[in-house]
């Protein structure tokens, strides 16, 4: 019985039609590289979606690598986008800090389609500072998910990746510092600390916090890159972080990306929250960073969305490629006529410019109808140039 990548590469190699002229692997190239594509790249992260369209619950794939790695071939077969994104939940990431004895009290499964709960494994900051001094992740790394799940799911999507001579590109996701330090703890808690603990040791903690991601990326280094991984997604913090604090504090993931570069040729940067204007002004400036997934601001905004897609263009111009649209509530709740809408109006409002991918500003929730999916990706094949 062939295993489960051989019978998705049997079933596809040589057999699907083209899309376009371009692969979908030289059509995300060209929009990160700040070229013209032949159609606008589109590349919804689909991440927890995929699970539910292929017939799994989220608690079946829990433990199970081939049926992870089945669901995302199929989604990408079925609907063929431009990239594959991993199935990625927060017990990869949390896992390693926690023994294995105590992770049950920190996950919450709920409903076939409910995202993964989780309760916080630090509640004081001297708490969070011990875990990293006493090399927690070190410690239980080996029998956690992250181990045991998620990187045999990430080795079989690039094996998928380069026995389909790298048609398409498998998108990698690394938590950043700043990600990691708001994580583990809970952002809100986190963000007071900022206030009332002294400077010195909330610096300390984010070191802490990005020595441990520098030393990650050697993984990544040698199980992603030397396996064909070129397309990489980091996971922003700071998503709720005052103009101050980003001015403070940012440079820790500013030092991570520097060592995230060096891997990937094709970085890009997930970022929302409530001073996001901010955090695009210094993501903007980052050498290394090719494209900016972005939201939409937390609270309301006075712009329309077609202004603020412009405003958000004009900034990356000449820098990075602008990834948006729809939003992740318009995808879940709206019709595919108003997906249609945004979408065009991101491109629209976009391309004169910068480049532009498709991608809704956070992942796709898995209650989303698969109709209005199938939108996003029309309304992206659907426009051109003129």
């Amino acid at each position: 019985m062939p295993k489960v990548v051989d019978r998705w590469v049997q079933r596809l190699k040589n057999k699907l039609d083209p899309i376009g002229e371009m692969t979908h692997w030289e059509r995300l190239a060209a929009a990160f590289d700040l070229e013209r594509t032949d159609l606008v790249p589109v590349a919804p992260e689909l991440d927890y979606w995929q699970i539910t369209y292929a017939g799994y619950s989220h608690q079946e794939v829990y433990n199970d690598v081939d049926k992870t790695t089945d669901a995302c071939l199929k989604t990408w077969a079925d609907l063929r986008t431009d990239a594959i994104w991993m199935y990625v939940d927060i017990g990869h990431q949390l896992e390693p800090f926690i023994p294995p004895e105590r992770r049950p009290e920190h996950f919450i499964h709920r409903g076939e389609k409910d995202y993964l709960l989780f309760k916080p494994i630090a509640t004081t900051l001297d708490e969070a500072i011990a875990l990293y001094e006493q090399r927690a992740y070190e410690k239980y790394l080996d029998g956690s998910r992250a181990v045991l799940h998620y990187t045999p799911h990430m080795l079989q999507l690039l094996e998928f990746q380069e026995k389909m001579d790298r048609q398409v590109p498998i998108i990698i996701g690394i938590g950043t510092p700043t990600n990691y330090a708001e994580t583990i703890v809970e952002v809100q808690r986190f963000l007071r600390w900022m206030v009332t603990e002294p400077e010195e040791r909330v610096r300390h903690y984010l070191d802490l916090c990005l020595q441990e991601r520098l030393a990650a990326l050697d993984f990544y280094a040698e199980f992603a890159a030397k396996n064909g991984a070129r397309f990489c997604c980091a996971w922003g913090g700071a998503r709720t972080w005052g103009p101050q604090h980003l001015e403070k504090f940012g440079d820790v993931d500013r030092i991570f990306i520097e060592k995230v570069k060096q891997i990937f040729p094709y970085v890009f940067w997930h970022i929302c929250g409530h001073n996001l204007w901010q955090a695009l002004e210094m993501l903007s400036s980052w050498d290394g960073v090719k494209a900016i997934q972005y939201d939409m601001p937390y609270y309301g905004q006075e712009p329309s969305w077609p202004e603020w897609f412009e405003r958000v263009a004009r900034l990356l111009k000449g820098k990075q490629c602008a990834m948006n649209s729809p939003t992740t509530q318009l995808a879940c709740h709206g019709t595919p006529e108003q997906i249609r809408n945004m979408v065009t109006e991101f491109i629209e409002a976009t391309t004169p410019h910068t480049t532009a991918c498709v991608m809704p500003g956070c992942e796709i929730d898995s209650f989303s109808p698969t109709e209005n999916v199938k939108a996003i990706i029309k309304a992206a094949r659907a426009w051109r140039w003129s």
